[in-house]
């Protein structure tokens, strides 16, 4: 190996940042096209030197030269430095790294709008309201201020996201971490050199392991437990991965209520020999993946039951959490319930607890279940919030990692996430041989995290004549080349096709999008050619949005409800109303429908709701009248909301709340109400702040130039007003995925 010190100038300022006197480099020992990186804190380095050593020549085996940059890290800054630094080496640029051990976590402030849910108000606790991301390390053109280390725990550093940044993501390279649980009585060290030895095992068992068997495992709640929505992705992963289709294939599709207590089922699958991929869509915390509630009944004695169950749990949660009595607490629930005290009135008998105890425990997966299985499938995604929380001590994603078994990579969420997304985006392109960590590249949040080896890949078996992993880092903005992916045979390729081409800023890409969404037979390259043109193009996107609002694929359907939510034009409107006529028994996209209809004002949907009804037979109107119904309480409110953002003298904590729910919900009537608000110097500038944010939220609203126009035009005398206007210009102007 072409071990040595590197004195370079840039080094020699890193390692004076990082308080040690060189960081010890190791440059890749093989040439290849792209290259790969091993960040690893010294002490992890010196307990595991040997299997690191091993993990590096493997990568370097299969066809990825190598770097290996070894120190006791201080701060994240250094790490970034290095990696901009390969990434920008033209002969061979970096294409991914992984952070081995106790390497630094970037905690990002003032960034919510690149999570997929998470908008909690950064006056609580720092460690609560910051995002544990890796787009710090990945994403260079992000740009932050340095704020601080927590005082309590040495890893974690905070930023804030500059105004003037980059305001979307798109990480330059790809990441993720191999960060060994902390479990009481165990070697953590111990546990990082298994994980790696298995790497270095897998990548020679594996070389012929193609994408042939798939499951699927859905858990309640999730998706409303929208059967139209179940249906649909699984059409999708037909086209994506064909094979496990195929006669030699296999793909399961494990739904919650299969059984009372579905986890056993589900730990049996994901051990299942020869599983490639599992994929679990359900609710989740940063040691539970939340699979069942009580079992519904089918029988008046089996429902009572169910109902004693719940209320007990009520009562423990208010004793517990709310620091309830427990006589108060029993009474609580009864009143609330008109349910007979002695229902719950048990809820702390020593019997009755540990049967309860049981229930709940056999209800869903756990850390501690995990540890002691032998997981094999390669690669796990958890779409579920905080599984993926790698830094803390225990988490879901991790435990699956570092179990016995063969699974090399997982896919979690540091932070909760949102429900309405695309969670198997460009997933055919593992069955043409991407490297998994290139997943989570084009497909994160900034809560999204790689936990294992992100090289690992499995053997093609799809028609792809080309090296896909070389194409994404060297054919990166060649427009050319991506254009003739346009009449590839594969749907995911001529969906990356698109992808590329938006990046390359393509001449003409709305008038080719909106042609593919209508052209295309591909649900994946529809929803692609969809999104792109929503979402960096709304003024040119309304008759494909409209369109696709009936569409045949039930994701595209579910986007498109929401686009015309966050739209906000007359024509979206109507959309709505007739999606509730002709879609409204489909779960999800009855609740995106009524949610968006909040949008507009509720007269005029009134009227459409009754023009679009006209002629129609109805047996039971009571569905019209739940549409009526639904519209009451979000006009009161928009009104009530209206006149507290304009009272003179309102109670600072409501006001704030006031203004932060057009994150949520970008409507047409608080443009001028924010930007009045944001000029008026009378007004509280912390309030200001957050009303210059809220407008950041209108990137996708129908008349995001007007609001852009008008920004440009303000010129506030306070500093940090300003800097938030200025975070929002670049936030409507830019691109967004």
């Amino acid at each position: 190996m072409n071990k040595h010190k590197l004195f370079a100038l840039p080094l020699l300022l890193m390692a004076t940042v990082s308080g040690a006197e060189a960081q010890e480099i190791t440059a890749p020992s093989v040439k290849t096209p792209t290259t790969f990186a091993i960040i690893i804190d010294s002490k992890s380095y010196d307990k595991a030197r040997e299997a690191v050593d091993e993990y590096r020549q493997s990568v370097e085996a299969d066809g990825l030269g190598t770097y290996l940059a070894v120190d006791d890290w201080k701060s994240p800054q250094p790490i970034r430095e290095l990696l901009q630094q390969w990434h920008n080496d033209k002969k061979a640029p970096l294409e991914g790294c992984v952070l081995v051990g106790d390497v630094p976590i970037a905690m990002v402030r003032d960034a919510q709008h690149f999570s997929s849910a998470f908008k909690m108000d950064q006056e609580h606790d720092w460690k609560e309201s910051s995002i544990p991301s890796d787009r710090y390390y990945d994403d260079f053109d992000l740009t932050f201020d340095y704020l601080k280390q927590d005082s309590t725990i040495a890893l974690y550093h905070y930023f804030t996201l500059r105004a003037d940044s980059k305001q979307y993501l798109s990480p330059d390279i790809y990441s993720a971490r191999i960060k060994p649980l902390e479990l009481e009585g165990v070697d953590k060290y111990e546990l990082l050199r298994k994980f790696l030895k298995k790497a270095v095992a897998l990548k020679k068992e594996d070389a012929n392991n193609v994408v042939d068997k798939l499951t699927v495992a859905r858990g309640n709640a999730y998706n409303s437990e929208d059967q139209a929505a179940w249906a649909g992705e699984q059409l999708a992963l037909r086209e994506q991965l064909p094979a496990i289709f195929l006669p030699g294939g296999t793909s399961k599709f494990l739904d919650f209520d299969f059984a009372d207590a579905v986890k056993g089922l589900y730990l049996n699958e994901v051990q299942a020999p020869g599983l490639d991929i599992m994929l679990y869509h359900h609710h989740g915390s940063e040691e539970r993946q939340y699979l069942n509630s009580y079992p519904k009944s089918n029988t008046l004695n089996k429902g009572i039951e169910g109902v004693k169950f719940n209320a007990r749990s009520e009562v423990s949660y208010l004793n517990r959490r709310r620091k309830m009595s427990r006589e108060a607490a029993i009474d609580s629930v009864a009143r609330r319930y008109g349910i007979p005290r002695e229902w719950c009135a048990n809820t702390f008998d020593k019997e009755v607890w540990a049967a309860d105890s049981i229930i709940d425990r056999g209800m869903d997966i756990y850390t501690t279940d995990i540890h002691g299985l032998k997981p094999q499938a390669r690669f796990v995604l958890f779409d579920a919030c905080y599984n993926g929380s790698f830094h803390v001590k225990d988490y879901v994603a991790g435990a699956y990692i570092f179990s016995e078994g063969r699974t090399i990579a997982t896919i979690g969420c540091t932070v909760n996430t949102i429900q309405d997304k695309w969670p198997d985006e460009f997933y055919g392109l593992m069955g043409a041989g991407m490297r998994v960590g290139h997943v989570n590249r084009m497909n994160c949040f900034l809560e999204n995290h790689m936990s294992g080896d992100p090289t690992y890949r499995f053997a093609s078996n799809a028609p792809c004549k080309f090296d896909i992993n070389e194409a994404l880092v060297l054919k990166a903005g060649n427009a050319g080349f991506w254009k003739k992916q346009l009449k590839h045979e594969m749907p995911d390729v001529q969906a990356l096709a698109l992808r590329q081409l938006s990046d390359a800023d393509y001449p003409g890409l709305p008038e080719l999008l909106e042609e593919t969404y209508f052209s295309s037979p591909s649900f994946i390259v529809r929803l692609q050619a969809m999104r792109l043109l929503y979402l960096n193009y709304p003024e040119k996107s309304e008759r494909v949005i409209t369109a696709a609002i009936n569409d045949g694929y039930e994701l595209i359907r579910r986007f498109a409800t929401e686009y015309c939510e966050l739209h906000g034009s007359p024509k979206c409107a109507e959309a709505l109303v007739s999606a509730y006529l002709e879609r409204g028994t489909e779960m999800r996209m009855n609740f995106r429908a009524i949610s968006g209809l909040d949008a507009f004002d509720a007269e005029v949907v009134k009227d459409l709701a009754k023009k679009l009804s006209e002629g129609r037979a109805f047996y039971d109107r009571k569905y019209m009248e739940k549409l009526e119904k639904s519209l009451e309480y979000p006009a009161e409110e928009k009104a009530e909301r209206v006149k507290l953002i304009n009272s003179s003298d309102p109670k600072r904590s409501r006001l704030k709340l006031a203004v932060r729910r057009f994150r949520n919900g970008p409507y047409t009537f608080g443009i001028d109400l924010l930007t009045n608000y944001v000029t008026d110097t009378t007004r509280p500038k912390e309030v200001r702040v957050i009303a210059a944010e809220a407008l950041g939220w209108y990137g996708g609203h129908y008349l995001k130039q007007d609001i852009i126009d008008k920004l440009n035009t303000i010129r506030v005398a306070d500093s940090d007003v300003q800097n938030e206007l200025t975070k929002t210009l670049n936030r409507l102007t830019g691109k967004r995925r």
